[in-house]
């Protein structure tokens, strides 16, 4: 649920490096008008000192002009979880939201208590199936530092993407949208208004010269996956593949997946030169907003009103008092006391007969926590190691020197590879497999033979 927004607000995305923002201002009559702007940011959304990033922010607000406070902040499309559900025909209500909290409980990395999730709601053939977007609770908590120390009041936390004109379908044709600028790309699957599916991706690799260069066949490859992932009844709706952003990366991409396109019968619609792509998505959100649309996905954790916490503490002492007037009276019942002490007298006895066992119990316990994970069937560690060596070629072509599990989920594995293609073949079989999640390559360097380090998450069962 959206907040409500005054007259003139700000909307503000972050990148590596910029600060993407703009300024709204509506009139009774006047169509509302809009000026973005970016401004350099050295510091991280979540370094770990939130008052040097609201005040950085602060600055350059105050830099180019702006006293508004009121804020809707794009939030970076990495932080976005998603997991599609299919509900069973007939659940609503209480059964709804229990069906889709244990869903939330199996599928996402993290407890729902731990995420901010959002529900987007559609339809295939009759069946009706809900995506989950999750973020964690402890960015959005960052976030709310951060912009608080800026001296800005949030009105709503969410995707800028979902503002672009199409991007989530309509109730007869739905579209997939790539959004393109600077070394990342933004996928969005939508239709009937809903988000069916979302995923941040690597846009370019640096090439030998050093530069940044469209990654066009990683891209493809990415969207035949999620092509694939979408369920095959609504594969027939998605007509359009809109491709916006960077205007060099959109033209070299619509050539790359031309023959794909057709293949999928889906439309290439290539966006052309304009202006900032950072500020154009901002601009549009910002106007979208300004219209009283986009809320539908509000990441923006409630917040109890002043009225509400003040009631709440007067109601609990009002409780208070009336329990210790009951206590009071109860506590004159003088047989109601002696009673009380005869049990306090037989429970100490009861409890000195059985304190040796107790503590016998107790030490038994504690030595089967400090050995249990001796003892731990499923080989977590093992189990990781064994799939990723399953996908490295046999003939020796892909090559591991270091394999890092940080936590439970997280793996790094670096290492050598005669060639490109032997690598990206690898990194296919570790996305095929059901455990494997967010397979990302963090470097590569030479050429023959390359060294590389990728990323990704372990997502099977956790050990008992």
């Amino acid at each position: 649920m959206s907040h409500r927004l005054p007259p003139s607000f700000l909307v503000l995305a972050f990148e590596p490096g910029h600060l993407r923002a703009a300024l709204v201002r509506r009139g009774k009559s006047a169509p509302p008008e809009v000026r973005a702007f970016s401004a350099p940011l050295t510091l991280d959304l979540l370094h770990p000192e939130p008052e040097l990033v609201g005040r950085e922010i602060r600055n350059q607000l105050e830099a180019a002009g702006v006293a508004e406070r009121h804020v809707v902040v794009a939030l970076p499309a990495a932080w976005v979880m998603t997991l599609p559900v299919a509900l069973p025909p007939g659940l609503a209500g209480d059964d709804l939201d229990g069906f889709l909290q244990l869903a939330a409980e199996r599928g996402f990395p993290s407890a729902p208590e731990e995420l901010q999730i959002v529900r987007s709601s559609w339809e295939a053939e009759g069946e009706r199936r809900v995506t989950l977007l999750a973020v964690a609770r402890a960015q959005l908590d960052k976030l709310d530092l951060v912009l608080r120390a800026a001296g800005l009041r949030p009105a709503g936390f969410t995707l800028a993407l979902t503002a672009v004109p199409g991007a989530l379908g309509s109730a007869a044709e739905g579209q997939i949208t790539l959004w393109l600028e600077g070394e990342g790309a933004v996928l969005l699957v939508g239709l009937q208004g809903a988000v069916v599916a979302w995923r941040a991706l690597e846009a370019t690799i640096e090439s030998e010269a050093g530069e940044r260069v469209l990654h066009s066949a990683a891209l493809l490859r990415e969207l035949r996956i999620t092509l694939q992932q979408v369920p095959e009844a609504a594969r027939p709706a998605l007509r359009r593949l809109g491709l916006q952003g960077d205007p060099a990366l959109v033209e070299g991409l619509a050539t790359a997946v031309e023959a794909w396109a057709n293949e999928a019968n889906l439309k290439v619609v290539a966006a052309g030169p304009g202006r900032v792509p950072g500020e154009e998505l901002v601009e549009r959100l910002a106007l979208a907003r300004a219209s009283g649309q986009g809320g539908d996905l509000e990441f923006l954790p409630p917040r109890p009103s002043r009225w509400a916490q003040l009631a709440a503490r007067y109601s609990s002492r009002r409780l208070a008092t009336a329990g210790a007037a009951v206590a009071g009276l109860l506590l004159l019942a003088g047989l109601g006391f002696g009673w009380q002490e005869y049990q306090l007298w037989s429970l100490r006895s009861r409890w000195e007969a059985m304190a040796p066992a107790v503590k016998e119990l107790e030490t038994v316990q504690s030595r089967i926590r400090e050995y249990r994970s001796w003892y731990d069937t499923s080989f977590r560690n093992l189990s990781i190691l064994r799939k990723v060596t399953e996908c490295f070629p046999e003939t020796g072509a892909v090559t591991a020197k270091s394999f890092e599990i940080n936590g439970q989920t997280n793996v790094s594995v670096s290492g050598t590879a005669r060639d490109n293609a032997s690598l990206l073949r690898t990194q296919d079989l570790l996305r095929q497999s059901r455990e494997v999640q967010a397979v990302k390559i963090e470097q590569i360097r030479g050429k023959t033979p390359a060294q590389f380090t990728f990323n990704f998450r372990w997502n099977g069962a956790p050990s008992p």
